[in-house]
């Protein structure tokens, strides 16, 4: 009976943006963080604050308000950083607050409405779950945060930080 609920259900690490909540697969997350000044990358795109130094691995962060909701990430208490992996690799997710991990069943999750969505953002929501009388937009990691957008930065960050000065 368990493996039937798994299958039925998805479990989803909530987490705001603004007044919103917004969910992203567990599968996805390796931790989260407290939220930590990052280094800015000269010529990173827009939506990207900087790197940060996890564990001796150097992580881009992502400014997750300005990718959806065209105004700036501004820390408090508790915001928090996602590090979570898709196919553009390790990344960290800026967020106001994550809360919880919830399970949320399939036949919850409706598809996100294209017409309230900007060309920019259509894909990077796979659906928006129905929770405690409210709404959780679920997030395509890969499609928010696409890969191009790093390879860009890579080559730049590579290009120049490869100069001892």
């Amino acid at each position: 009976m368990i493996n039937q609920l798994e299958q039925e259900a998805r479990s989803i690490v909530i987490f705001r943006l603004g007044a919103e909540e917004y969910g992203l697969a567990i599968e996805c997350v390796r931790s989260i963080i407290r939220f930590e000044e990052s280094t800015p990358v000269p010529r990173a795109p827009e939506f990207v604050l900087g790197v940060i130094n996890l564990r001796g691995q150097v992580i881009p962060v992502v400014d997750l308000a300005r990718r959806f909701l065209q105004g700036d990430f501004k820390p408090t208490p508790t915001a928090r950083i996602i590090v979570a992996e898709g196919e553009s690799g390790v990344l960290g997710l800026a967020v106001d607050s994550a809360s919880e991990v919830v399970s949320i069943p399939l036949d919850n999750i409706k598809p996100a409405p294209d017409s309230v969505l900007t060309s920019d953002t259509v894909d990077a929501f796979e659906g928006v779950a129905e929770r405690e009388g409210g709404l959780v937009i679920l997030i395509d990691l890969d499609r928010a945060v696409p890969r191009v957008d790093y390879a860009r930065m890579a080559g730049d960050s590579e290009s120049e930080g490869g100069s001892n000065v």
